[in-house]
């Protein structure tokens, strides 16, 4: 016996080996046990150990068409109410015998039911042939299953270690440390880190075909898109999901919570370009930027005050709102506002308080406020000869005299100037590089340079106290 022809037809050479094992499907043995239940295939059993390509063909089919009929009858009987087979396996089945040489009074004619079944067996033929035509030496290509880019160690940031998913969103992330931003809007003069923000930024403020189509249900504020109106619908349910490893404070959104985490780690990558101090969020670089400048954008709508920051515009406002309402709960007195009670209860209630009988005056240290009587200055510098009574007086000497002498340099060009304090720099540079007086007097036509220089003018000529 040949043992290198096909084990099913016999004819053709085994090209096949039926033993091979495969992971993804049943090795060709077991098909063929599988479609032929009386067929057992045992390896070394002394038959042939190959099957041709067209026979592997045909096996294919039957194996695949076995599998079709078991799952649509799965199917079907999962979704109506059928007769269990067994059932009626079990029953008794009764068997007539009648002669097969008349039905209905006619003879059975075997010639013609003999010629109907070779019909059948040439058309049954022919379809097989047409399937060992079919062309097996280019098989269908496969197509590997994507497989996400595993992390590995170079994704983690060496600053802050924060992991990322892949080098590309590394690369993206540490623009954060370096303030690097390489994609500029063609609008405006802002720049972002990468790509997408700056696409979002262009939808949001350039766009014009956008709407705000996304409404709260509880509050009817518009937005663009559905992840904002989720973000925004956690302010009513009071939802905080992202919560800070080293403390227990908890927030709405990641990218408030990445920003608290700078807190905790130190990192400081806004950097002023002025006096080259840092700051963890942009926010507060933006903020801290205005130290630098003289302008005022704030202004008080009942004694047109100008403030830099709008916290001071909030705090001058109670004074107009909210007078004297804060009591002192010793004598009484009322104050407007509630560093002025303070100071109020140190000077007057405190232990070390007291009366001077020498000037008329309540001070917050008595022991301390007679040294000016007795000329007794027992704190002195280190840096020169000067003593004071009190230590407020030695420190003001020590910034002014020794260590922040040119803290606040002049901006104007061609100026060398500096001073230890704001308010000197700001008289400097309304008093010689502006044309506006910046507190002008609404009783008379006389302007100050100065604040305190106009609440003096006031009480002494107008008998009035600057509000």
């Amino acid at each position: 016996m040949d043992l290198k022809v096909c084990r099913i037809c016999c004819e053709n050479k085994g090209d096949s080996y039926i033993f091979n094992k495969n992971d993804k499907e049943l090795v060709i043995s077991a098909k063929i046990m599988f479609c032929c239940t009386n067929v057992t295939i045992v390896e070394g059993d002394g038959l042939p150990e190959h099957i041709c390509i067209s026979c592997e063909a045909e096996l294919a089919t039957t194996y695949q068409f076995i599998l079709k009929c078991e799952a649509t009858d799965k199917t079907l009987r999962s979704h109506s109410n059928v007769i269990d087979p067994k059932l009626i396996c079990e029953q008794k089945v009764e068997i007539k015998n009648e002669d097969i040489t008349s039905f209905s009074g006619e003879e059975f004619d075997f010639n013609n039911s003999l010629n109907d079944f070779n019909d059948a067996l040439e058309i049954l033929n022919q379809e097989v042939q047409q399937t060992k035509n079919i062309d097996f030496e280019h098989p269908r290509k496969v197509y590997k299953k994507k497989v996400k880019f595993k992390e590995s160690a170079s994704s983690k940031c060496t600053i802050c270690g924060r992991k990322c998913q892949n080098p590309s969103t590394l690369a993206i992330h540490m623009r954060s440390h370096t303030n690097e931003k390489p994609f500029p809007c063609p609008s405006c003069d802002k720049k972002y880190k990468d790509n997408g923000t700056l696409k979002r930024h262009m939808d949001r403020n350039h766009s014009e075909n956008r709407e705000r189509n996304y409404i709260c249900e509880s509050c009817g504020k518009g937005f663009f898109s559905k992840s904002d109106v989720k973000i925004h619908m956690r302010v009513h349910t009071g939802e905080t999901p992202y919560v800070c490893s080293e403390c227990p404070r908890r927030f709405t959104q990641i990218s408030t919570l990445l920003r608290h985490k700078k807190r905790h780690t130190g990192e400081k990558s806004y950097m002023c370009p002025t006096c080259t101090k840092k700051f963890c969020t942009r926010e507060e670089l933006k903020t801290h930027l205005k130290v630098h400048t003289s302008k005022k954008e704030f202004s008080c709508s009942f004694c047109n005050g100008m403030f830099k920051y709008q916290n001071n515009l909030k705090k001058h406002m109670r004074l107009h709102s909210e007078r004297n309402s804060f009591v002192c709960n010793y004598c009484g007195r009322t104050f407007n506002a509630k560093g002025n009670l303070k100071i109020h209860i140190g000077r007057q209630h405190s232990e070390k308080s007291g009366y001077c009988n020498i000037c008329s005056k309540s001070v917050p240290n008595i022991e301390v406020h007679m040294w000016r009587h007795t000329g007794h200055r027992p704190l002195k510098c280190e840096l020169c000869t000067s003593s004071f009574y009190e230590l407020k007086a030695l420190n003001h000497h020590m910034n002014f005299r020794h260590k922040k002498v040119d803290k606040y340099k002049c901006l104007a060009e061609g100026c060398l100037m500096a001073f230890p304090s704001r308010p000197m720099l700001d008289f400097h540079t309304a008093k010689l590089h502006s044309n506006q007086i910046p507190f002008p007097c609404d009783r008379c036509s006389r302007g100050f340079y100065r604040k305190n220089d106009l609440a003096r003018h006031k009480l002494g000529t107008h008998k009035e106290r600057l509000i």
